[in-house]
């Protein structure tokens, strides 16, 4: 179990299809000043003001906002641990981890600086960004190593649970995990921009102190924005050449 700043994350059980279950319990309300702003701009919440609502209410409504955007990511494609269920405070999702061990955060993998296995985490990280913003048309708006795992893709696999021996090298082959989902917010809140231009900033500082090379941020954003059919068409006249 370890503390989080506003929750008590990953208590597991048994879990249907052979999962265990991370349970989230969102309660220390103190927490919570401040994270009006990443509600009243959200688009679907515009008849409530975070402000206005009781402290319970308001852990409430920051529990069904993981949730919602959990699902929203779950749904599109971006590898997150699966949203299960959400009753008031207390938010049900897939424990990525093994044999009660939780998957390692991004600022705990032990990895050689300059080595090409930071590339590969540095372009799934990158690339989860954009699919988060163009799939899912949200923005994490706290994107730091601390809130991405490093996990296996057999723990995020649409597929029912595979013990080891049935596990191929594919399943064990390492992928990025987003988690904590609660502030991400619409593309249509009016500080999108700069939460996404903070969140490309921070994981470019991150992974610069790895010693790979890097875009810029302005070339980071250029990708995560350009249009999907851009980025495709850019990738076959490539090939041609």
């Amino acid at each position: 179990i370890v503390d989080g700043s506003h929750s008590i994350p990953h208590v597991e059980f048994p879990a249907s299809d052979g999962y265990d279950v991370a349970v989230k319990v969102f309660k220390r309300i103190s927490e919570f000043k401040g994270r009006g702003a990443y509600v009243d701009g959200d688009p679907r919440y515009h008849k409530q003001k975070f402000k206005t609502n009781d402290q319970r209410e308001q852990v409430v409504m920051w529990a069904e906002k993981e949730y919602r955007n959990l699902i929203r990511a779950d749904r599109a494609g971006v590898s997150v641990p699966k949203p299960l269920m959400c009753r008031e405070n207390i938010l049900f999702m897939r424990f990525c981890g093994d044999d009660g061990w939780p998957s390692p955060q991004l600022k705990e993998i032990e990895i050689k600086k300059g080595s090409d296995r930071w590339t590969t985490l540095y372009c799934q990280s990158i690339l989860a960004i954009r699919k988060l913003y163009h799939c899912a048309r949200l923005i994490h708006a706290d994107l730091s190593e601390y809130n991405l795992l490093i996990c296996p893709s057999w723990q995020i696999s649409k597929d029912r649970f595979k013990p080891p021996k049935e596990r191929s090298s594919e399943d064990e082959s390492l992928q990025v995990v987003m988690i904590d989902f609660g502030q991400a917010v619409e593309r249509g809140h009016p500080a999108a921009k700069e939460l996404l231009q903070r969140d490309l900033s921070t994981m470019r500082d991150f992974f610069v102190r790895q010693g790979i090379k890097v875009l810029s941020n302005e070339l980071a954003e250029d990708f995560v924005l350009a249009p999907i059919q851009d980025i495709e068409s850019n990738s076959e006249q490539t090939t041609e050449k």
